[in-house]
């Protein structure tokens, strides 16, 4: 599996030091055909290196820190007005299409997925980014008022996550107002050809749910489970005999005049149906709470316990988005253009795939001590990996590139923490008053 990680790694640096790759730097307008074309101060594989070595720094300390720190050289020799005209024109996509090279790769080997009943489970959410608050941004992305009346900008991201082996698969970013369910749709496009022939669960919570989308998975062949909201096809949910069956989830006259007026062409579509039949599942959360259920699945391959199993690991797409969010300071963007905000978050999720791949073998790697469970720390391994991956990308010598690497794997196993099983999780006070927090310090 090391060994996987090491080649998926090599894949990256060839794709970021590859002639081809100077044209996919290019944005897609003709007047950018020429642009990465020429020898300049600042190459555009340092471009691409820079960019995701972000820490969260203004941009001449990020260029100090590059230069200096991972290149090694004496001085800056160029302004960081240069290095943010190479930014303006670097299209966004080469980022995308480094994450699904290394994914390609990882999805291409069985053996090594984790999966449940066949199944690789994928979590789709959405998430609001602040971003910076400009006329441009408030004009590309939307806005939100808050209790001062003041709009401030923010995007919509939405990111399909493997909940078993942790990788973001696909992250789709759009305006504040978008249509979640939208976004999601593009998420499945966009993953069929990193997973190939391996078979998707799509997980998805309770703001989801809708005739539509059962009918645009449905005959996709895409299987589903979603989570009900209070008030969503309770008839159907009253009419149940058991806690777990097929029920037809019925085409009302109330149903399809809201469908005509929102979807018109699936309207068109389903009008004279009667029904979509659909398994709706009740789940026992505790004494006090009772969640519906709603999925395609057969109860051969998945019965009610694997269903409540399987739809509590949502929740792992919500903590990735905590990671990225406050560990990897996703949101500390390079400047203030809207491009800046696609290329940061993109390269970002590149650099959160490749720390979760190195994470998830060096768990196998750590035995129960004492009788506990141990995991490496997140937090701390994010920190090291910045401070010393793209250093390793800078070294042309493979043999001592790959010694590197090992030498990185093995820092990062070397600080973990207790699983503690069934612990309740007690909310950190902070007070607004003050100015640092003491109980969210960042690694890097």
């Amino acid at each position: 599996m090391k060994k996987d990680i090491k080649y998926r790694c090599n894949i990256l640096k060839n794709f970021i030091y590859d002639n081809d790759t100077r044209k996919r730097c290019r944005l897609k307008d003709e007047k950018y055909q020429n642009s990465f074309s020429r020898k300049r101060k600042i190459p555009f594989y340092d471009i691409l290196l820079m960019t995701l070595n972000k820490q969260g720094k203004n941009v001449s300390f990020e260029i100090r820190d590059f230069e200096l720190n991972k290149k090694g050289e004496k001085c800056v020799k160029y302004s960081d007005e240069a290095y943010l005209k190479q930014r303006r024109i670097l299209n966004p996509d080469v980022f995308k299409e480094m994450k699904n090279l290394y994914l390609k790769d990882f999805y291409s080997k069985p053996k090594y997925i984790k999966k449940k009943n066949g199944y690789i489970l994928c979590a789709i959410d959405g998430s609001k980014v602040e971003i910076p608050n400009t006329p441009l941004n408030r004009n590309t992305f939307g806005s939100e008022g808050n209790q001062h009346k003041r709009k401030t900008a923010r995007a919509l991201i939405s990111g399909i996550y493997d909940v078993e082996n942790h990788f973001f698969l696909d992250v789709e970013i759009d305006r504040v107002d978008s249509n979640e369910t939208t976004l999601a749709k593009r998420n499945i496009y966009e993953i069929e050809e990193i997973l190939g022939e391996n078979k998707e669960l799509i997980i998805l919570d309770r703001g989801y749910p809708s005739i539509e989308l059962f009918n645009w998975l449905e005959n996709r062949k895409k299987k589903f489970i979603m989570r009900l909201s209070s008030n969503d096809y309770v008839k159907e949910r009253d009419e149940m005999k058991t806690e777990d069956e097929f029920i037809t989830i019925k085409y009302t006259p109330a149903r399809l005049n809201k469908i005509k007026k929102t979807k018109p062409e699936f309207y068109e579509e389903i009008k004279d149906k009667s029904g979509i039949k659909l398994r709706i599942t009740k789940i026992e959360i505790n004494e006090k709470t009772t969640e519906y259920l709603i999925s395609n699945l057969n109860k051969n391959e998945f019965c009610k316990e694997d269903l409540k199993e399987v739809y509590g690991k949502r929740w792992q797409v919500e903590i990735s988005y905590n990671s990225i969010k406050n560990k990897l300071k996703i949101e500390e963007f390079t400047g203030n253009l809207p491009q800046f905000i696609y290329q940061d978050i993109y390269a970002q999720i590149v650099v959160y795939n490749q720390i979760q791949d190195m994470l998830y073998t060096g768990r196998k790697e750590i035995k129960s001590k004492n009788g506990n469970e141990y995991k490496i720390n997140e937090g701390k391994a994010i920190g090291i990996f910045k401070e010393k991956y793209i250093k390793i990308m800078l070294i042309k010598d493979r043999r001592k590139a790959i010694k590197e690497l090992d030498l990185l794997e093995k820092e990062m196993e070397r600080y973990v923490s207790i699983i503690r099983k069934n612990r309740r999780s007690n909310t950190r006070k902070w007070s607004p008053s003050n100015k640092y927090r003491t109980n969210y310090k960042t690694s890097f």
